[in-house]
This record gives structure tokens, sequence and C-alpha cells, in this order.
């Protein structure tokens, strides 16, 4: 069941990272709540190595994703995965802490997708380690 919830997170994570990304390279505004969005968007510390911050989401985000899928084709992979996906998740919630104290502190806006994102890799991660420590 754990499993099912980080394969369903992980795409609505996939889902959240392409729509941010697309507005960064198109240069298009984000539909927002606030105006934290647009201010994070045309920020130059968004970008990491000249890289915008939802790519790396969206590459970490498929990874969870089909690694929790092939977790569901063998029992072997269930159990060999899984640390991968602790990992994987833990190294997302590293990341997600230090972009929100650059948002918070650097770039001083706060976007609303980044942090629907921010808390959905907490709940991946919280997951992924209780599904660990119980197995």
């Amino acid at each position: 069941m754990k499993n099912r919830l980080i394969f369903i997170l992980s795409i609505a994570g996939v889902a959240i990272a392409v729509y941010v990304l697309q507005s960064f390279l198109r240069d298009a505004p984000i539909v927002c709540i606030n105006s934290g969005c647009e201010i994070v968007r045309k920020s130059p510390a968004s970008r990491l190595f000249g890289i915008p911050v939802p790519g790396y989401g969206l590459v970490g985000y498929t990874m969870l994703a089909t690694l929790a899928f092939l977790r569901t084709t063998s029992t072997k992979l269930e159990r060999q995965l899984l640390p991968w996906i602790v990992g994987i998740a833990t190294g997302g919630v590293a990341f997600v802490v230090w972009f929100t104290y650059t948002e918070l502190f650097v770039i001083r806006g706060v976007c609303t997708w980044c942090a629907v994102s921010a808390v959905n890799m907490v709940g991946i991660a919280t997951l992924a380690w209780v599904e660990y420590r119980n197995k």
C-alpha cells in the first residue's frame, strides 16, 4: 500500500514539475495563488548550474515513480529497490530544504507550487522510510 502511495505522489510530483518547468522554458507566467511563483521563477537563484530547479524535481520524481512501479513486478525487485527509493527521496528532501531556504532568505518569495512539491517529497520520504524500517 505504501508503495502505491509513493507511486501516486511521485506521478503528482512529475505533473507539478512539468507544469512549472514549462513556464521556465517558455518564460511564461505560472498560474499561482500569490505573486511568489513569478518572483521565484524570475530569480537567477532558481537555477542551479544553469538548470531550472523544476528540472531536478522532474528527474527525481520520474526516478521515484519508475522505481515504485518496478517494485510491483517481482518480489526480488520489491526488496532491492526500496533502499534506492529511500535514498532518492531523502536526497529530494535535502534538496527541497535547501530550495525552501533559498526562496525564503535569498529570493524572498515563496512559490506555491514549490511548497506543495516540498510537502509532497517529504510525504514520499516518510512513506519510504516507514516501509524500510518495517522490512
